[in-house]
């Protein structure tokens, strides 16, 4: 009996073990690909328009689903239960999430769209407070302005700064940043009924067929694949943006915020995302550096460890 129950506790301490690397690795997986994903999207957007490049991102991740689907390696939702939470998600994102993100990149820069991003953590939990009762404390309040504060650092310091030029490109990222606080919580309800592999699939297959029926009316549907498939820089960051960014990334995203508090989870994979970001954007891209980036980088990521240490506390 002792000999049974020993076993026991030890095959609980290994799936807690390989559900911890399953966790890290989730993690690794989403720093790199959306880290990289700002610098990659300005890439695409090169030779392709907006809604372009969103429909060839999710059109071939809703191709690799329906692959999946075809073979019986992945069932969709289909019950009332499972589809309440999981439509939602896929509208706010990557439905309405990408038409603000997107285009917010193209006016302005990877390291600033990547700061601006980083703070949807603590607008999940601003979102917390107002509509689910989370309690406002001194320390949380403290990492919600800390966070914002680096974005307005590296906003408002940075030589290429224009309260004209880049205007538009800054609403649009906070438009993303609403919607994506949102999407946290939508997705962790989500996941009370569906698998992270469930919800993945539903978001792609409505975002590639949303994005193409858009494409299609505008007349560019034929034109976006000649143009993807015509250019190299462009055909390799669709497909890191589509296979790597919407496909693994939202896999471990869903995967681990059904495991984790959707703060905490928001607040790591950001800062992870931010500093990746903000580095790709400085030696890829030629973004501005200087004092005001380092500041703004520590502000938004100690903002953001504030702020979720709170939430947890």
């Amino acid at each position: 009996m002792r000999f049974i129950r020993k076993t026991a506790v030890t095959d609980r301490m290994t799936e807690r073990t390989g559900e911890t690397i399953r966790i890290y690795i989730a993690f690794i997986i989403i720093a790199v690909f959306w880290g990289l994903s700002f610098y990659a999207t300005i890439i695409a957007l090169r030779k392709l328009s907006t809604f372009q490049v969103l429909q060839m991102r999710w059109g071939l991740s809703a191709v690799i689903f329906l692959i999946l689907i075809a073979a019986k390696k992945v069932r969709l939702p289909h019950r009332p239960a499972e589809l309440k939470y999981a439509v939602l998600a896929g509208l706010l994102q990557p439905c309405v999430y990408s038409m603000f993100e997107t285009p917010g990149i193209g006016l302005t820069s990877s390291s600033e769209s990547s700061l601006f991003i980083a703070t949807i953590p603590c607008m999940t939990l601003i979102f917390g407070i107002l509509f689910f009762h989370r309690k406002a404390r001194p320390l949380l309040l403290l990492g919600i302005a800390a966070a914002f504060g680096g974005v307005l650092i590296n906003t408002l310091f940075s030589p290429s700064f224009s309260a004209g030029g880049k205007l538009t490109g800054y609403f649009l990222l906070t438009g993303a940043v609403i919607t994506g606080g949102l999407f946290s919580h939508a997705s962790s309800r989500a996941s009370e009924a569906c698998s992270s592999m469930q919800i993945t699939a539903l978001m792609s297959l409505m975002a590639g067929g949303f994005f193409s029926v858009i494409n299609a009316l505008k007349g560019d549907f034929l034109q976006s694949i000649r143009l993807t498939f015509s250019d190299s820089p462009t055909l390799t960051a669709v497909l890191f943006l589509g296979v790597g960014c919407s496909c693994l990334c939202y896999l471990g995203f869903n995967y681990v915020i059904g495991r984790m508090n959707p703060a905490a989870v928001s607040n790591i994979s950001a800062s992870l995302t931010t500093t990746v970001g903000v580095v790709s954007g400085v030696l890829f891209a030629g973004d501005p550096f200087g004092w005001f980036t380092l500041a703004a980088l520590g502000c938004t990521i100690c903002g953001v460890l504030l702020s979720s240490r709170a939430s947890t506390s």
